[in-house]
């Protein structure tokens, strides 16, 4: 994936990567100084040239495809059609390996699951996502009777697949699609046998390395092997000469009222006048929610037509994460009063907006609406070694989406650098979270493999990509990048945004937004003690948190990974989606390669696996509740929920990559989603609704043996204020209580921030644990904590 590397690039890398080496190698209490004193020059010097791009030389180059032209729109999930009829390929296929070419291998001796990757082919392949002399491609072949009725139309729909595809059936080559994260389609109708049996073969590419390097197939330096694969649905279907390509719902709730935007295909040789009926029922359930809709539609012969239908709906429920309720429109397209297709689409009403200027945020339905969720890195994740066939698994999906984040307080999340299964977003539109969809591209330096990228692909592939998942009331904002100073993620959304004008785009943040109310991201991360990676002013102490101001953007400036810095910046309303850089092995027995520098600042280089995962849980949780008191920040949301975690030293000696991850999430058992305990319990009080924020890190101010005024902030992120109250509690690590304040009333009114103080006898022990608690009737009480006194903040107390 690095093809586009440059020779110039690597010399200003080679001083880094020595510094980084000198590091890491060395004993942490050696190396991060000479990391802390020397790396931030160093970075200086070649910021300037690392975060330059140089025009793609492939900016306009395109390749042919086979894009949706007729019925491939979300063709995963049967709503219950009538006349279109959808039959699943889903299953065990067999595979072989071979040439890149036109010829089959001989022999189809392996079997993998469809959907799913090929390194799960049983039985297993060597180096299976990496450039190998093995092999250039990678085959699969099923066979499917097809149904006994000719139909007018079919069509092979392929959902997701990667490295470039192309299809057989029954022998006859059907075309090429060259997207990874984007669906494809295939007309049959010269080579189906009806009723008889039908051979299908489809061959991709074994690695990114077998496709021209300028398609958009993923940036990401932190991942390792690219495994190849058919990883999402497969389908045939059978329709008439008139068919439903998409349709795209928008809600207008003020008016209640959906409007259907229906794009009909005529397949045939003649021009058809047809007419579309639509009507709008409760999911589940079917209840009737609205009158049948008709309109007319003239189409020319081989062309495609939009049509667009307002649909008044009775008794509208909005969608929300408290309330996600769904609707299912039915539209059926006739000619001269016979059916030619239908199509189901599950929607939401929901009304999504952000706004810049003096009223900047995050609008949900109308009103300010505050985010508190997490990111999932699935591609990533895809590199883990308990991950085998999980996220093809709906029960474990649907528990992994609707479990913990409900039981935290999530109510949103980013699926990070790349986007997840189909299936994954309707599991969120059901359970209720607001998902930042972002696409598979990362790099800050210009040695990332944007720097080829063809803009024209970028546009074919956001298109597709915007189009499928139009529909789902999950989707809060499209997020064309993360980390990027390349100019081809900000280049491109301007040419696609006008395909769904109802959401907004967060382009990278590393440059100027495309829109005014264009959201922004940042990634504060205070404590990572490697300040030439990050461009923060310092290596941050415990003691600087007392000083976090509220405003935003955080950390705009010049440098590589640095926030646009532009004059309009401030104007910008902002999502902090990642701030923690205190990763971990599963099981605490080490940081990851990124952040040993960071648990040596903090005094815990040499702590216990049990003290890093108390530090972890108590320092993430701690920040987490910073940013949210803050309110500078519109969301909230950690990093990282599920990734990849490998540690060379407990990975499975059969599993590849054996890398060291440098991020990890917070799972000690991932088949069952057992979340570590300490960071799960935390967490819970950190991302409550209602939640309490200690002001004073510094041990300097809790004056041992004086009565002290203890600053607290408390938010209320609901529509409703507030009535509660709030006492401070000091206890030794045992839990033994040393001194308690006054219970104090509190009122935080909707959506607001207070900001108390409350009077506390300091005890005159030297370390103990200060919990500040509030307690609303209704709900579980909300807690922040603060460790004064003690070696590190990894000691293990009580919670």
């Amino acid at each position: 994936m690095r093809r586009g590397l440059r020779i110039g690039a690597l010399v200003v890398l080679v001083p880094l990567v020595v510094v980084g080496a000198v590091a890491w190698v060395w004993p942490y209490g050696v190396g991060q100084p000479l990391l802390n004193m020397v790396g931030p020059h160093l970075w200086r010097w070649v910021a300037p040239y690392m975060k330059t791009f140089d025009p793609s030389p492939n900016r306009d180059v395109t390749i042919s495809g086979s894009p949706p032209l007729a019925v491939c729109q979300n063709t995963h999930v049967d709503w219950g059609e009538q006349v279109r009829r959808n039959q699943s390929l889903d299953g065990v296929w067999a595979v072989g390996e071979g040439a890149l070419s036109d010829q089959p291998p001989e022999r189809f001796d392996r079997r993998a699951a469809v959907p799913g990757l090929l390194s799960e082919a049983e039985p297993p392949y060597d180096d299976v996502g990496v450039e190998s002399e093995r092999r250039e491609a990678f085959w699969y072949r099923t066979s499917f009777v097809a149904l006994e009725d000719a139909s007018d139309r079919a069509y092979l729909c392929l959902e997701k697949a990667k490295y470039g595809v192309k299809v057989w059936l029954n022998g006859m080559a059907l075309g090429e699609h060259f997207g990874a994260y984007t669906a494809s389609e295939y007309d049959l109708a010269d080579a189906i046998r009806y009723g008889e049996s039908n051979e299908l073969l489809i061959r991709v590419g074994a690695d990114p390395s077998r496709v021209p390097e300028f398609l958009p197939l993923g940036a990401d330096s932190e991942k390792y092997r690219w495994y190849p694969g058919l990883w999402d649905s497969v389908a045939v279907v059978y329709t008439g000469p008139f068919s439903i390509v998409r349709t795209k719902a928008e809600a207008d709730l003020e008016r209640g009222v959906v409007r259907l935007r229906t794009v009909i295909r005529n397949s045939s040789v003649q021009s058809a006048r047809l007419e579309v009926r639509q009507a709008v029922g409760t999911w589940p359930g079917g209840v009737s929610s609205s009158e049948t809709v008709s309109g007319e539609i003239d189409v020319p012969a081989g062309e495609a037509r939009e049509l667009a239908q307002e649909i008044t709906i009775s008794d509208v429920r909005p969608w929300s994460p408290e309330t996600p309720a769904l609707y299912l429109a039915r539209t059926t397209l006739l000619r001269d009063g016979t059916a030619s297709d239908d199509r189901a689409t599950r929607f939401g009403m929901r009304e999504v907006a952000w706004k810049g200027g003096a009223d900047k945020g995050f609008f949900l339905n109308g009103r300010r609406y505050y985010l508190r969720g997490t990111n999932i890195a699935f591609h990533r994740f895809l590199e883990d070694q308990d991950r085998r066939g999980l996220p093809w698994d709906a029960a474990w999906v649907r528990q992994l989406l609707g479990g913990h984040p409900k039981e935290i307080g999530w109510n949103s999340l980013r699926f990070h650098i790349g986007r997840a299964p189909n299936d994954w977003y309707d599991v969120a539109d059901e359970v209720g979270l607001i998902v930042a969809d972002e696409f598979n591209a990362f790099g800050p330096m210009s040695v990332s493999p944007m720097a080829v990228w063809s803009l024209a692909e970028m546009q074919k592939e956001y298109t597709g990509w915007v189009q499928e998942n139009w529909n789902h009331p999950s989707i809060g904002w499209w997020d064309a990048s993360n980390e990027t100073n390349s100019p081809l993620p900000y280049d491109v959304v301007p040419l696609v945004r006008g395909i769904d004008e109802t959401r907004q785009w967060e382009s990278g943040s590393y440059r100027a937004p495309d829109r005014a109310d264009d959201p922004m991201e940042e990634h504060p991360y205070l404590m990572n003690g490697v300040t030439f990676m990050n461009t923060n002013p310092k290596t941050y102490t415990l003691e600087d948190l007392d000083d976090v101001p509220d405003a935003t953007p955080f950390k705009p400036g010049d440098g590589v990974f640095s926030s646009w810095s532009g004059p309009q910046n401030v104007s910008h309303a902002y999502v902090n989606n990642e701030y923690g850089w205190l990763w971990l092995t599963r099981d605490g027995s080490k940081p990851t390669p990124l952040t040993g520098g960071a648990y040596a600042n903090l005094g815990a280089l040499d702590a216990t696996p049990e003290e890093r995962l108390e530090l972890y849980a108590y320092m993430v949780s701690e920040l987490t509740a910073l940013w949210r008191s803050r309110r500078g920040y519109v969301g909230v949301q950690h990093f990282l929920y599920l990734g990849k975690c490998t540690d060379p030293d407990t990975v499975r000696d059969e599993f590849e990559p054996k890398d060291a991850s440098m991020t990890c999430d917070n799972f000690v058992d991932v088949p069952n989603l057992v979340l570590e305990e300490r960071w799960r319990r935390y967490a819970r009080d950190a991302f409550a609704p209602v939640a309490v924020y200690l002001e004073r890190w510094s041990d300097e101010f809790y004056l041992r043996g004086q009565r002290v005024g203890v600053p607290l902030t408390l938010i209320n992120d609901e529509y409703e204020p507030v009535n509660g109250t709030v006492r401070l509690v000091a206890r030794t690590a045992e839990g033994e209580t040393l001194a308690e304040s006054e219970t104090q009333l509190v009122v935080i009114p909707a959506l607001g921030r207070v900001e108390e103080s409350v009077l506390l006898d300091v005890p005159t022990d030297t370390a103990f644990v200060l919990y500040a608690e509030l307690d609303v009737p209704g709900r579980a009480r909300a807690h922040s904590r603060r460790k004064l006194g003690f070696a590190h903040p990894g000691a293990l107390i009580q919670p």
